[in-house]
């Protein structure tokens, strides 16, 4: 008998309501953060301008562009803004940004700055020229079903 009043009283301790301790990574440790100011337009067309800012120095504007494509359903977006932060350091970055058909393209000084061409690299295309022939392809040359250029016959030479 007392094995069953112990059993019963376990059973009601755990199917009582326990308390749940908040254990979202947002709210530990974390100071709230006010909106000051926030707004959103698009239009019909697929325009759109938006921005905010933060009470913790944090602001983003964007635009964005909608051009049409030659058959329904199709276009591109192009994107174009900029975002402000306060760092870890306690300095304030500021990055201008365009995103459209050629990728993300990010603008600010403290963002690291990408080499120029290696000069082995430059010589290695002047004397191969045969193994670059995919640089090409954006200037409008041809290539076959499997991605290599097509060749032409003008007389004496065969070309690309």
């Amino acid at each position: 008998m007392k094995l069953f009043v112990a059993c019963c009283l376990l059973a009601m301790a755990s199917a009582a309501p326990q308390l749940i301790q908040n254990t979202s990574p947002i709210n530990v440790g974390q100071p709230q953060v006010r909106i000051l100011s926030e707004r959103f337009e698009n239009d019909d067309s697929g325009n759109y301008e938006f921005s905010y800012e933060q009470d913790n120095g944090q602001r983003m504007e964007e635009i964005g562009r909608f051009q049409p494509g030659p058959e329904p359903k199709t276009g591109s977006l192009s994107q174009q803004g900029s975002y402000e932060y306060v760092g870890d350091d306690g300095n304030t970055y500021q990055v201008s940004y365009v995103a459209d058909v050629n990728g993300f393209q990010p603008q600010a000084n403290h963002l690291p700055v990408a080499p120029q061409q290696i000069e082995a690299y430059a010589q290695l295309r002047a004397d191969f020229p045969q193994l670059f022939w995919a640089e090409g392809l954006s200037a409008g040359r041809q290539v076959d079903e499997f991605g290599q250029p097509t060749f032409e016959n003008r007389g004496d030479r065969i070309t690309r």
